[in-house]
């Protein structure tokens, strides 16, 4: 690397980190402020409260890598710019696509490094703070404040209802099962007043237990007054823990997806936030091209403020872009993979035209 590319680097570098550490604190402030009252009702412990909020880091990190590098950039080039450094460089015969290779560099490492923290270590990390709060914090679950209405899921042939999930004691009231057949016909159903979680071992057990088999003549009907329930989830699964998109990985939706077109549920909505996964990486890279060319105003200005408010102008653009053509391609008025990767289209073409103008002669 050219001594002058080090030199650039760590500038970035270091109003990087200072950029992304200002932001990342700033919203844990919010939020701790904004959390506080609950966390002190529940007298909760301060090591739950840290871990809390230690688990809310990884989105927030991943929300401002783009803020920050932006900050990087408009600080470091604008700066370089004001003080004629830049002009000095460029009239050694420099341009400025080259001065900006450690940019181009960090901002594609940067990039990679949003969609490993959004695959493996968000989601994770967002499912460990909800437990947390709603679980360990405010403990929900003895008080009986996952209660869920009226849901149903299938298993294989298997199609299950339920009229109440009472957190409070783990417990399917109303459990009705239904097994299907090759014809979509039904082969047997299942009624339960009740469904009680025993323990890991041992599972559910339903109570006042009525079935019907349809594949005999005529019908027969049998009474149990006890009876295992075989299925794979557990209390825990009936929590509400609802997931965003924004904090599922892309494997996570693909499986959500895949599961939601086998309960024959219609999944377009989904689709363009699957294909986003994929896209919205590369806005960290995309924010920092477009800003790179607005650095130069301030050495014909004199003032960074043109050039700032130029700049977050244009990279804000994105974020406006990404969420209309997404909503367009959950209302499906676009193909899901166009709507996703729109944003990166519109404005990486902008960042293009911008970079080669401000490499034209004037």
């Amino acid at each position: 690397m050219k001594i002058l590319h080090r030199y650039l680097a760590g500038l970035l570098l270091k109003n990087f980190v200072i950029g992304l550490c200002t932001c990342v604190f700033l919203f844990l402030m919010v939020d701790f402020f904004d959390r506080f009252d609950n966390v002190l009702t529940e007298n909760s412990t301060v090591l739950l409260v840290v871990e809390y909020f230690l688990c809310k880091v990884p989105l927030m990190v991943m929300l401002m890598l783009p803020i920050a590098l932006m900050f990087s950039v408009l600080f470091t080039f604008g700066l370089l710019s004001k003080s004629s450094e830049v002009t000095a460089m460029r009239a050694s015969g420099l341009t400025l696509l080259w001065l900006a290779r450690p940019l181009i560099v960090g901002g594609l490492l940067l990039s990679l490094l949003s969609f490993i923290l959004g695959e493996y270590v968000v989601p994770a990390a967002e499912r460990k703070q909800k437990q947390l709060y709603n679980l360990d914090i405010r403990q929900k679950d003895k008080k009986g404040g996952y209660n869920q209405t009226e849901f149903w899921w299938r298993s294989g042939r298997n199609f299950y209802a339920v009229d109440l999930f009472s957190s409070s004691s783990n417990s399917l009231n109303g459990l009705s099962q239904f097994v299907i057949g090759d014809t979509w016909s039904v082969l047997k159903r299942t009624d339960a007043e009740t469904a009680s979680w025993i323990s890991d071992d041992f599972g559910w057990t339903m109570r006042d237990v009525d079935q019907y088999h349809f594949d005999t003549q005529p019908v027969s009907v049998e009474h149990f007054q006890e009876l295992p329930l075989v299925i794979g989830e557990t209390p825990e699964d009936f929590y509400r823990f609802k997931n965003e998109p924004s904090t599922m990985s892309f494997g996570e939706i693909r499986d959500f997806i895949r599961k939601q077109r086998d309960n024959g549920v219609s999944t377009s909505q989904f689709l363009p936030d699957m294909y986003a996964k994929l896209a919205s990486p590369f806005v960290v890279f995309i924010v920092g091209m477009i800003v790179l060319p607005f650095t130069l105003l301030p050495a014909r200005s004199g003032s960074m403020a043109q050039s700032s408010m130029a700049a977050l102008f244009v990279a804000f653009a994105y974020y406006a872009v990404d969420s209309f053509s997404v909503s367009m391609g959950r209302a499906e008025l676009l193909p899901a993979p166009l709507a996703a990767w729109m944003a990166n289209i519109v404005m990486g073409s902008v960042a293009v035209l911008l970079n080669l103008g401000s490499e034209a002669p004037r």
